[in-house]
């Protein structure tokens, strides 16, 4: 599928990777990974850019320490740009921004098909059975006999960890073969400051909050954390309230700039929660995820939020076939 790309990509000039809203380690990696690939075989300029914030510590570390260069979506002028490739999202998603008059060309992605693609001429590169989008670009890189430097290895590597383990899904052969492909160029120095960032006192005040906010009800645990600084606080509170021992099942959901956003977390492979996150935003948002792991959020305007709260509290808990009528205690 690299090779195809690359063809198509002779002949541009021009070249813009897509990341989703407020991108994760994986989605970072994995554009960056592409831009090497890129520079290396093509000799080509390529922007990353985004929508959002990079808000978690460790995601801020990794842009610091890798020197990720991004540049805001809604900044950009997309008419100077002939190529446009889309990296762990997919143009139906709803978590990435694209103009109404801009077609994307090309799509690596890992996540499910939510639904089948429009252009025919569109390039796309999807496999559900990859535990990250990192992996499929170290793939192309392994296929292509190209070494990464310590700086991009560093990221790959970071981006296969927080998407497969960091994320309890099941590492797949393709993961932990390009872990072991990557893990000797990895700066070691930098990983640990990618991994272990000193945490601001918002961070122990978000925890103390999400605490106090949470339920549990039956096996789920279900945390409404309000108005939050950044979106990452919520996926962030759901991966630390998930080692709680008594709950199998945890949903945290929050507000920022007219949106809600949620992440939801399961310990067992028995349901797979990315297609639970799709039924639960039926009709009022975007969602999607994993087996084990998902999120989505849910546009405000003309809504309120306690309603919808109220909503998809209610449509999880049918989903999970937990009563409606079960009482929640707090922890």
């Amino acid at each position: 599928m690299i090779d195809t790309i690359l063809d198509a990509l002779a002949r541009k000039k021009r070249i813009l990777i897509l990341v989703h809203n407020n991108p994760d380690p994986d989605a970072m990696s994995a554009a960056l990974g592409m831009k090497h690939i890129i520079h290396k075989k093509l000799k080509k300029k390529v922007v990353i850019a985004y929508m959002g914030v990079v808000g978690r510590l460790e995601n801020r570390e990794l842009v610091r320490q890798c020197s990720i260069d991004m540049q805001p979506s809604f900044t950009l002028n997309f008419k100077r740009f002939d190529y446009i490739i889309l990296v762990d999202t997919q143009p139906q998603a709803g978590n990435v921004y694209i103009p109404d008059t801009f077609s994307v060309n090309a799509v690596i992605d890992h996540h499910l098909v939510k639904k089948k693609l429009a252009k025919k001429d569109i390039i796309a590169d999807v496999r559900p059975d990859y535990g990250s989008c990192s992996t499929i670009v170290t793939e192309y890189m392994q296929n292509l006999h190209i070494m990464p430097d310590k700086i991009v290895a560093t990221a790959l590597y970071y981006g296969i960890i927080t998407d497969v383990i960091g994320q309890a899904r099941d590492a797949y052969q393709a993961d932990q073969r390009m872990l072991g492909f990557l893990f000797p160029y990895v700066a070691i120095n930098k990983l640990k400051k990618i991994e272990n960032p000193d945490l601001p006192r918002y961070h122990f005040k978000n925890l103390k909050r999400a605490i106090e906010n949470s339920v549990i009800i039956d096996f789920l645990l279900f945390c409404d954390l309000g108005d939050v600084r950044n979106v990452d606080l919520i996926a962030e509170t759901a991966d630390y309230l998930t080692r709680m021992r008594e709950v199998r099942c945890v949903f945290v959901m929050g507000k920022l700039d007219n949106i809600a956003y949620f992440s939801l977390r399961y310990k067992s492979t028995r349901r797979s929660v990315g297609l639970i996150a799709i039924r639960i935003v039926k009709g009022i948002g975007y969602g999607g995820g994993h087996t084990r792991s998902a999120g989505g959020q849910i546009p405000l305007s003309g809504k309120v939020y306690s309603e919808i709260t109220a909503l998809i509290r209610a449509r999880l808990l049918k989903s999970l076939a937990i009563p409606q009528d079960a009482e929640g205690k707090p922890i």
